[in-house]
């Protein structure tokens, strides 16, 4: 009996294996869980996840995907994937990176398409290692002279993305969703804040520590609104540390460092708004999470904010005072944004970001 027609989908994951895999180990690991049950729906592509090998237990067979483990490290990968050899394989079928990694496939009837995020590297550098910008620079070059698929999280990535050489045509806008958290623990998020003593609110920010989350700007506006306002509640910060310097620590400001997930929708439940004021962001999954949890966002303009937040200048600790102070002190805006935030990030569902990638590798196939 011959094989079954349709084609192989091979899903490259590394992110995965990153000591931190921050919002694009999110955006993986969720739209994996997604395409877990749409399989049925689309018998004519058989899906595989591709990463390097990794010690113990796999994270990824809970996604029930079946797995290619390559053989060697994460840290030999990242090495090799600036050199033209054909890490992932030579198999005929589409192979999709959901980081900027270009698939170097070791045969031409391999298929390729990659996902970029941001492109922050360009625009602001000194937030990056030179290694890192290296990495970059050689994976966006492949890029633009590529004649494959991309897809873009966001219109100011894809326009952005587009300024390098990169034709429209080849730019596919799916926006990252934001239903992929579980239920909160709100007993355990209760014990967790009384460890802290935080017994009159608080307000949150969640991302990576490194240098372009601007944390010593989040830090800075903080302190000038709380010197204007004696009763603004404590800041608790969530995020593991990244890379850089570690901003400066100052009363009244928690590094929380990561938390489960149980216990971070647990804070989002009880935080007064979430502050999150970036540089730069490719989408910014932290805005549409606390919106989804009916919080208001005080933050910079990024992509997944759309109208839905106070805007701020991050590179203004009086901006970011002024609108962390503007929020707390009117309840009229605070309802509104719970309400702009909620129909917001209510709009961005994982099923549908991984049915649009289902439908991209269909017609690739075709």
């Amino acid at each position: 009996m011959g094989r079954q027609a349709g084609t192989d989908v091979y899903l490259l994951a590394e992110q995965l294996r990153a000591r931190v895999p921050g919002g694009i180990g999110t955006h993986t690991r969720a739209i994996l869980q997604r395409l877990s049950f749409l399989r049925s729906d689309f018998p004519e592509i058989r899906l595989h996840v591709v990463a390097s090998r990794v010690k113990g237990d796999d994270p990824l067979e809970e996604f029930n995907l079946p797995i290619r483990r390559l053989p060697f490290s994460h840290e030999i990968f990242m090495r090799l994937s600036g050199t033209r050899i054909g890490l992932v394989g030579s198999r005929p079928g589409i192979y999709h990176s959901f980081s900027m990694l270009v698939p170097h496939v070791g045969n031409r009837s391999g298929l390729k398409v990659c996902t970029v995020h941001d492109l922050a590297f360009l625009s602001n550098p000194a937030f990056f290692t030179q290694r890192g910008v290296e990495w970059h620079t050689r994976q966006l070059k492949a890029i633009v002279d590529g004649k494959f698929p991309v897809v873009v999280v966001s219109e100011l990535t894809g326009a952005y993305l587009m300024t390098t050489g990169v034709t429209s045509e080849r730019i596919h806008v799916i926006e990252s969703g934001a239903d992929h958290l579980c239920s909160p623990d709100i007993g355990e998020s209760e014990k967790f804040l009384r460890s802290l003593n935080i017994q009159n609110g608080f307000l949150l920010s969640v991302s990576t520590i490194e240098p372009r989350k601007n944390l010593d700007g989040l830090i800075a506006g903080y302190r000038l609104a709380r010197a204007a306002d004696p009763s603004l509640p404590e800041l608790l910060i969530v995020g593991p540390f990244g890379w850089g310097s570690s901003p400066e620590r100052v009363p009244d400001v928690h590094f929380l460092g990561h938390v489960s997930e149980e216990v971070l929708v647990g804070l989002y439940r009880s935080a007064s708004m979430l502050v999150y004021v970036p540089f730069e962001e490719g989408f910014g999954l932290p805005v549409v999470e606390a919106m989804l949890n009916r919080l208001p966002v005080v933050g910079s303009q990024v992509p997944s904010g759309a109208n839905a937040m106070e805007v701020v200048d991050p590179h203004i600790p009086e901006s970011i005072a002024g609108g962390i102070l503007k929020v707390f002190h009117d309840p009229n805006r605070r309802a509104q944004l719970c309400e702009l935030g909620l129909a917001r990030a209510g709009s961005l569902k994982w099923d549908g970001v991984a049915r649009k990638h289902l439908e991209l590798w269909r017609k690739m196939h075709q």
